[in-house]
């Protein structure tokens, strides 16, 4: 095979992670170029600095079964850590707020956490709830075999169909909930709750992406971040694949013709490509299209959940939450879905060199000054950040390609089923495949 000239368009985990698998599967005479419309990698992953401490403000955790971000993590030399820069070995307080008190909270003691749940949920949702989380990722953990023998998959449909997932697709969570033997309090107090802090969504997700929320909440083994921000892992991946970078390329327009794939920078430039891995959530949505003959599944434009992200390094308002202090206060406050409470999560994720606590703030809304009054008795150094965070995850079985075209793949196809680092970094592997088959390879 003569060279072939690859453009990657996106410098988030999907992107970085096709440089990655691209270049593993088609070797050294292959042309990497990645385009990223920001001044840096990372996409959805990112730090902010508050009060001198580095925070991750976009995806946080890692799953200890992500065989794809560990391998990174690992091939990279780069370093786990515990996340919210935690203690080793140290267990997260929460506590699920209804708007008026703490429907339940977690203890330092195992022995009485699991009582006060007993107590609060029954015993067999709990059980039913883990051993069913643990077999729908015993499922997904399926993929890799199916990948690293060269399985290539067109739709994130076909690839869940393979692991005999798609069902899940189209019901949503609380229907797949019920379906398992899990109902009630349980679903409105843990499962809701671990489904707006994960995305920002309830249990009206499809109950493949309320599975893997729940898998993410430490249901089926332990999460880790990175040292020094997760965003050090897209780094690493373009410049391990040899990709040239360029960043502040925005891509306006897009043409093929028989000689390949042209890409019209919004500075003007038009730059001629082999092929194209688009690695961006919106895919073909905003782009001038010329030449291009693709299904509507992925030119239709579809909602995302805004996040807004906020930063407080301050105290909390110990009345607010019904507590004696603010040391009472768990380390995370997960909420229920009702019109009455005004924010998703508030987390205690870092503390500053001087002692200071640092809060993250989840809402589906910019955060209005009342509420931080009401939250917090004193408090500085407030960022917030908006952000385009998932998909609206609702049941459907019409999910766009990952192959768009001849010559053309995209790797988010795989976020309007589940959105995750991983779940991006397997679409990717998948993408990967499909390119190395078009090629003959």
């Amino acid at each position: 095979m003569g060279s072939t000239n690859i453009a990657i368009v996106g410098g988030g985990i999907s992107g970085c992670s096709a440089a990655w698998f691209l270049r593993e599967a088609l070797g050294g005479e292959l042309e990497l170029t990645v385009y990223e419309r920001d001044a840096r990698l990372g996409g959805r992953l990112a730090t902010i600095d508050v009060g001198g401490t580095p925070v991750e403000a976009g995806g946080t955790i890692i799953h200890e079964t992500n065989r794809y971000l560990a391998g990174f993590v690992e091939q990279l030399g780069l370093q786990r850590v515990e996340p919210h820069q935690q203690d080793p070995g140290s267990e997260e307080s929460v506590g699920v707020w209804n708007g008026q008190r703490f429907a339940f909270r977690t203890h330092d003691s195992a022995l009485l956490t699991r009582l006060a749940a007993v107590w609060r949920f029954g015993l067999r949702s709990p059980l039913r709830l883990q051993r069913e989380v643990q077999r729908r990722v015993e499922q997904w953990n399926q993929i890799y075999a199916h990948l690293e023998k060269g399985a290539a998959f067109d739709s994130p449909a076909a690839l869940c169909s393979e692991l005999g997932l798609e069902s899940l697709l189209e019901i949503d969570g609380r229907q797949w909930l019920a379906n398992s033997g899990v109902r009630g309090r349980f679903v409105d107090e843990y499962a809701t709750p671990v489904g707006r802090i994960m995305y920002g969504q309830d249990v009206s997700m499809n109950g493949f992406a309320t599975s893997i929320a729940l898998a993410g909440a430490g249901l089926a083994g332990s999460l880790f971040s990175v040292g020094g921000g997760n965003r050090l892992v897209c780094e690493g991946l373009v410049r391990e694949a040899g990709a040239e970078l360029r960043c502040s390329a925005a891509i306006e327009a897009m043409s093929k013709s028989a000689d390949g794939i042209e890409l019209k920078l919004a500075t003007g430039e038009s730059v001629r490509h082999d092929l194209v891995v688009l690695a961006t959530p919106m895919g073909l949505g905003g782009l001038s299209l010329s030449g291009i003959d693709a299904p509507e599944p992925a030119t239709r434009r579809r909602a995302f959940q805004t996040t807004w992200a906020t930063f407080i390094q301050g105290v909390p308002r110990a009345g607010y939450f019904g507590v004696a202090s603010a040391d009472a206060l768990p380390d995370a406050v997960l909420t229920v879905e009702d019109d009455a409470v005004p924010f998703s999560s508030l987390g205690l994720v870092a503390e500053s060199a001087d002692g200071a606590s640092i809060y993250k703030l989840f809402t589906r809304d910019p955060v209005p000054e009342s509420l931080l009054d009401e939250l917090f008795e004193s408090r500085e150094l407030v960022e917030q950040i908006r952000w385009e965070a998932y998909p609206v995850l609702r049941p459907t079985s019409e999910l766009p390609p990952f192959r768009v075209a001849d010559g053309l793949f995209w790797v988010n196809a795989m976020e309007y089923a589940v959105s995750t680092m991983e779940t991006q970094a397997v679409a990717a592997r998948n993408v990967a495949n499909l390119v190395a088959a078009e090629l003959g390879v």
